[in-house]
């Protein structure tokens, strides 16, 4: 979802964006809850479904923003308002909040497996860690 959501980002189909990053939370957050209930301890998985719950949320956040100012954000197949111009900054913010929630659990769950794992991979994650961190800056 995240991939479509990127191509009608780009083709300025904004509030479809906005409707398939939303749509695509739920896995995300599933995902991630997975993971919580059958690991004991943090992993790279972990750290990794944490990570991209929070870019989901930014996600979400960056593509309102990106609507054009005064309208109403509207899907172009069904013609549903998924948030009205004067909340456009409101729900923006709520979503960049959710983002800032999960990237401290991300950092924590970051410093956790950092302590047990230094590989290529783990490497990878932490850069990627860092951009989000620089996002929400």
């Amino acid at each position: 979802l995240i991939g479509l959501g990127d191509v009608l980002l780009e083709m300025e189909r904004f509030g479809d964006a906005v409707d398939v990053y939303t749509r695509a939370l739920p896995y995300r957050e599933a995902s991630l809850q997975q993971l919580i209930d059958t690991k004991k301890e943090p992993t790279i998985e972990l750290l990794r479904a944490r990570r991209q719950l929070a870019e989901t949320n930014v996600l979400v956040a960056e593509t309102i923003l990106a609507c054009p100012e005064g309208r109403d954000i509207v899907t172009t197949e069904t013609k549903d308002t998924l948030v009205e111009a004067a909340e456009r900054e409101n729900y923006a913010q709520g979503y960049y909040d959710k983002a800032r929630e999960d990237l401290q659990e991300t950092v924590l769950c970051l410093g956790r497996v950092a302590t047990k794992n230094d590989t290529e991979e783990f490497k990878r994650e932490k850069e990627n860690v860092c951009f989000l961190a620089t996002m929400l800056m």
